[in-house]
């Protein structure tokens, strides 16, 4: 075998979706709410994913609404990333939704990583892969950067609300301690780890993507998900100016969500 079609079988990796059990982080439109599914099949039509009861993140979705994969889907020459719900059902066989996703919403891959189809299967597209350097190294980062971002917006969110809340400075004070304080400590300590993480592999020699495997995949989900509840905020502070804020959040923890997806793809490509 040639050194060139050497390379061209790794960068056309083929998955047997049904025996790959890592599970990927999507969210709902409607609230933004994350939640974790398996891929089981992809076809020029959509996606069928399953949210089984083990996760420890899942909703249960239902027809007509519309889902955001944070996956770059390659089908058709197009880029695909997000669709609606056409059915689902209860399977009582594996204890899980399956939902079937008509994909219609195209997206640019942030990375060199994509998922396609193939004539034996769903395929782990690398074909970028080796011209790009390292993919762990810069993921890494975007997560940090990224959660610092969600700082800068909560700090402006605390200052906003001080000035305008009609709470007693007292009640203002233990809603400050008790709701945006603790959400703030939380992303701060999720945006510590990361930093950790990376100083930590840089340490170690620089970062290399086969170091991908040493991560531990459920740290990482807890670290990726969201710590501020968008809905009990809005309800809770009632102002266009706040949901606008809400709404910026809410576009950053999507991005993490993209970059955990990215990094379960790096680590599906080392299996």
């Amino acid at each position: 075998m040639t050194q060139a079609s050497s390379n061209e079988m790794r960068a056309s990796k083929r998955l047997d979706v049904s025996s790959v059990v890592l599970p990927f982080i999507g969210s709902r439109d409607s609230d933004h709410q994350p939640f974790q599914y398996l891929l089981q099949d992809l076809s020029a039509g959509g996606v069928k994913i399953a949210i089984p009861a083990w996760l420890a993140s899942r909703e249960l979705l239902v027809r007509g609404e519309r889902v955001a994969f944070h996956l770059p889907f390659a089908v058709e020459g197009a880029v695909m990333d997000a669709g609606q719900v056409a059915w689902e059902r209860w399977d009582q066989e594996s204890e899980a939704q399956l939902v079937g996703i008509e994909l219609d919403r195209t997206a640019a891959p942030a990375y060199p990583i994509q998922l396609g189809l193939a004539a034996d299967g769903i395929k782990l597209d690398l074909a970028e892969f080796r011209a790009a350097g390292s993919v762990l190294a810069p993921v890494l980062k975007d997560c940090m950067l990224l959660k610092r971002g969600i700082l800068i917006y909560l700090k402006h969110l605390a200052a906003y609300f001080s000035r305008v809340s009609d709470l007693s400075r007292e009640d203002y004070a233990q809603f400050r301690a008790l709701v945006l304080d603790e959400v703030r400590d939380r992303v701060a300590a999720n945006e510590a780890w990361f930093a950790a993480l990376l100083d930590r592999l840089v340490r170690e020699g620089g970062v290399r993507d086969a170091q991908v495997q040493e991560l531990d995949l459920e740290e990482l989900r807890r670290a990726a998900e969201p710590e501020i509840y968008a809905d009990l905020l809005a309800q809770a502070l009632r102002s266009d100016v706040v949901q606008r804020y809400l709404d910026a959040i809410k576009r950053l923890e999507g991005k993490v969500y993209a970059d955990y997806n990215a990094l379960t793809m790096l680590y599906l490509r080392y299996l």
